[in-house]
């Protein structure tokens, strides 16, 4: 019998901070209650982290991007503690809260709250994370005088304003070259707009994705789920070719492509099913997709059927083992599969 894993199992919290920043709503200035020390991990704040992560994926539909170029001053911070080693997560947060305090102080409409930095791996992918959020208390869980965990009976993301997930290890093998194939390495929410305005000033967060990327990993998770739930190959073309006509349409309007009408789609009882899947690093798919009719193609069947011919193919095999020539108005079979040179060869 196979062994249940508990929540969280794969989560090894190497770092875990909860700093205050004070501020009044309309009102200039704000100050910090820094925490004395870091919090030293229990089951408890393994199981936070782990319900953070899960709500992070599930509830919030994350945006995919890196650092920007505007403000590099949260990078070199971060770079001092993980890549550099030249400081301790105790004072990599201080540091950053600094730059949070900062941002902030001189706008009016900004509340402060609780930054809480978690320097965590997963090891089961065997990466190490950065995250980075703010929340006040609410129901359900509580940050208590003494700037630690107190309760944490439910986790629900629209109790946390904004948060930033970076795969540090990514990012570190990007910036070393060791990584040449990734193109994000970090991942942003949005809550309140205002609040959303200067945290996402404070990491410098931008998205960074072309539409080519975008449509990539939209086409890749839609394969990828078709195969996970188990589609009938009929049921799976026909669901391929609703998606692709609706984003060619996003295309065709000029509008982004929602992420939650695409996963609608796929089932209307459970329209965020799809959705909870593509969000994950894993895919990457953010909650507005840039689209390419060019990449988008590939996740079409093409269907042909006349008096003396049937035509079927998935354009994922286009310009792999199918080959079409438009000056020649000709297709090409590379690679035919065995059955079928039987077949021929008969």
């Amino acid at each position: 019998m196979t062994e249940l894993k508990k929540k969280g199992h794969d989560i090894k919290i190497k770092g875990l901070i909860i700093h205050q920043v004070i501020k009044e709503a309309h009102k200039m200035g704000c100050n910090l209650k820094k925490a004395k020390q870091v919090i030293s991990p229990t089951e408890r704040e393994n199981l936070f982290v782990a319900n953070i992560k899960e709500a992070y994926y599930k509830k919030s539909n994350p945006t995919y991007g890196i650092f920007g170029e505007n403000d590099k001053s949260f990078q070199n911070i971060l770079s001092k503690y993980f890549v550099d080693k030249k400081i301790d997560f105790f004072t990599f947060s201080t540091e950053a809260t600094e730059l949070y305090k900062k941002k902030i102080k001189d706008i009016s409409p900004a509340t402060g709250g609780h930054l809480v930095f978690v320097h965590f791996a997963n090891t089961t992918e065997m990466q190490e994370f950065m995250l980075v959020m703010t929340i006040n208390n609410k129901n359900g869980f509580v940050i208590d005088d003494n700037l630690h965990i107190k309760d944490i009976k439910s986790l629900d993301l629209n109790k946390i304003d904004v948060a930033c997930l970076i795969n540090i290890t990514k990012w570190n093998n990007i910036k070393k070259g060791i990584d040449k194939e990734s193109k994000t390495y970090l991942s942003f929410v949005r809550g309140n707009k205002d609040v959303s305005n200067y945290f996402m000033s404070f990491i410098d967060c931008n998205d960074n994705k072309t539409s080519s990327e975008s449509t990539k990993r939209l086409v890749n998770a839609v394969d990828k789920y078709c195969e996970k739930i188990g589609l009938d190959r009929n049921v799976a073309i026909q669901k391929k070719n609703e998606v692709y006509d609706y984003c060619l349409e996003c295309i065709k309007a000029k509008k982004g492509i929602p992420l939650l009408a695409v996963s609608a789609l796929f089932d209307h009882e459970n329209p965020t099913q799809f959705m909870e899947f593509a969000a994950q690093e894993e895919y990457g798919v953010s909650e507005i997709i840039s689209g390419d009719s060019n990449r988008l193609k590939k996740m079409k069947f093409t269907f042909y059927k006349g008096q003396d011919l049937t035509i079927i193919f998935d354009n994922q095999q286009l310009d792999k083992t199918i080959f079409y020539d438009k000056t020649k108005k000709q297709l090409t079979f590379k690679k035919l599969p065995d059955e079928l040179i039987n077949q021929l060869d008969k």
